[in-house]
């Protein structure tokens, strides 16, 4: 993979051209060092003429110990000897001038000959760099209404709330996703945009389809055109959730009341799922057939989890009869409260902005049980660090 660090789009478009495949770009260095970091399978960074000399040496000599594979090659509008010195002493692999296709070409082959061989002679962890497999987390119900947006816009705020820990938010109800909307988000980005290059979805391509709601919270939004869903295919889904785990601890994928293609993989790639449900009888009724419906198709019943939602409603049914009904104990029970509507009206989650609250201890609570279920922590950690932090 290739980052082009630079701003002229007009000799991104040349340089694509000169080397024939997709180059990325940075537009500034901090933008560089992102990229890089989410993407260790990255080998060449080519450096824009309009690039200090001085910024070119800091990056080369930044990178040269702690991924010495990573190749560097410079460009410059003039080229002379006092440039070729101070590039060679920082580790920058060749210098070209700004006009030359044929140099830039083969001293880009040359620099990627090179990363080949470091990549057999070094260890893997120096080489790219070392990266946890992070945990796909489900939240799921058959029935519309059950609060699957909120549990998991709250979910993935409290999981990215344990220290070092990233999360990405997935809306993958593709069709009527409201993400974007509990939590007031510009939908300036989505996953539409990933149908365009399906085909060379890498890890940087479906870092650019995300959103940064918060620190260690990103989000992945659904189509803002309806006719883009019946392309988003579960072999895409795959691709995406397979590059988010390379980069977040935790990844969250709210779903639609239905078994769709996509959510079916989902649920195939989930290391742990969340079945929501409320003290009604359709809403049971939907639970009994989606347990029965994931137990037909393969998924173990091991990394389901029943959550009951306004779990202290008088609607005649109570937690004993939900139990009786299913033949499993509920997990989790998130309590009623006006004020859960309240915090989304104002595009907030309750975990933040009210972390004493009941509903907050109780989604505090199922990120305890998804982390300690998904091997994250020790019986009781999670719960310990979130009871300092908001005493």
């Amino acid at each position: 993979m290739t980052i082009f660090l630079g701003n002229a789009s007009e000799y991104q478009e040349r340089i694509q051209f000169t080397l024939g495949e997709t180059v990325t770009v940075a537009p500034t260095v901090r933008d560089l060092y992102d990229m890089l970091e989410i993407s260790p399978e990255t080998n060449l960074i080519i450096i824009g003429s309009e690039s200090a000399l001085t910024q070119a040496v800091e990056i080369a000599e930044k990178y040269r110990v702690v991924r010495p594979a990573l190749g560097v090659v410079l460009i410059r509008k003039r080229l002379d000897v006092s440039i070729l010195n101070d590039a060679i002493r920082a580790g920058i692999r060749e210098v070209v001038g700004e006009d030359d296709a044929a140099a830039l070409l083969g001293a880009c082959a040359r620099s990627r000959a090179i990363s080949q061989r470091m990549d057999v002679a070094l260890p893997e962890s120096q080489v790219k760099g070392s990266k946890g497999h992070g945990k796909i987390v489900l939240v799921f119900s058959a029935k519309g209404g059950c609060g699957k947006t909120t549990l998991s816009v709250n979910l993935a705020d409290a999981l990215s709330m344990a220290e070092g820990s990233k999360v990405c938010l997935v809306d993958f109800d593709l069709q009527f996703g409201d993400v974007a909307v509990a939590l007031q988000i510009e939908p300036t980005k989505n996953i539409s945009q990933a149908l365009g290059m399906q085909k060379n979805l890498d890890k940087l391509g479906v870092m650019s389809l995300l959103i940064s709601y918060k620190d260690k919270f990103d989000v992945l939004l659904a189509p803002n055109n309806p006719t883009d869903v019946e392309h988003i295919s579960a072999d895409l889904a795959e691709i995406i959730l397979n590059r988010l785990v390379e980069t977040y601890d935790y990844v969250v994928v709210d779903s639609p009341p239905a078994f769709t293609e996509v959510i079916l993989k989902s649920f195939d790639m989930a290391d742990y799922c969340l079945l929501l449900t409320t003290l009604d009888m359709p809403a049971l009724k939907n639970l009994k057939v989606s347990m029965s419906t994931l137990k037909a198709i393969g998924i173990p019943e091991s990394k389901s989890q029943v959550v009951i939602n306004r779990s202290d409603a008088r609607s005649g049914l109570t937690i004993s009869d939900v139990e009786d009904s299913i033949g499993t104990k509920v997990a989790a029970l998130i309590p009623t409260s006006a004020d859960v509507p309240l915090t989304i009206n104002r595009g907030e989650t309750i975990t933040t902005s009210m972390p004493r609250h009941k509903v907050s201890k109780a989604i505090f609570d199922i990120a305890d049980l998804v982390r300690e279920n998904s091997g994250g922590v020790q019986k009781g950690e999670t719960r310990r660090f979130l009871r300092r932090s908001f005493r």
